[in-house]
């Protein structure tokens, strides 16, 4: 392909342009340090706060990046709530002349008197509160059932046979 001759003597114009800037574009030696200036500009108005007073920060323009898959979520553990520890102890238990067993618990600084059918003033009977929190759901020869009211959780307090 042949070129005008306009364009050549453009090109070739252009190319010793570029050679002068290059030859001209020479770093000062460092014995020729600028003389610093003495004259302070006068005040144009404020100046905005958020310029003067945040330094220029280094942006990355091109962060690191990785194909590798970010790690995964540390597992949740819902444990379910537990109920506090069975506040009450056996202090006594009879039966007399084939009657119903008759159970007292000792807890919470009370005592209380369980029974299935009994005539003791103060009794509870399955299906009623021992304190704010538990209700006696069975009482039978062998065990006391209670249940823990705020999360509904059975507990079983086992009785000796004798």
């Amino acid at each position: 392909m042949k070129l005008p001759v306009y364009l050549r003597l453009l090109l070739l114009l252009t190319l010793i342009g570029c050679a002068w800037l290059f030859w001209q574009d020479e770093p000062a030696p460092p014995d020729h340090a600028a003389a610093p200036v003495t004259a302070t500009p006068a005040p144009t108005g404020p100046a905005p706060a958020a310029i003067a007073e945040t330094p220029l920060a280094k942006i990355d323009l091109f962060p690191v990046q990785t194909w590798t898959p970010p790690p995964a979520p540390a597992p949740v553990v819902n444990t379910a709530p537990t109920p506090p520890a069975l506040p009450f102890t056996v202090s006594a238990q009879w039966r007399y002349e084939n009657q119903a067993n008759i159970v007292v618990l000792s807890g919470n600084g009370k005592q209380y008197t369980l029974c299935n059918r009994c005539s003791v003033p103060g009794r509870i009977v399955p299906g009623k509160m021992l304190d704010a929190h538990y209700r006696l759901d069975k009482l039978t020869d062998t065990a006391v059932v209670l249940t823990y009211l705020p999360l509904k959780q059975v507990s079983t307090l086992r009785l000796d046979k004798h």
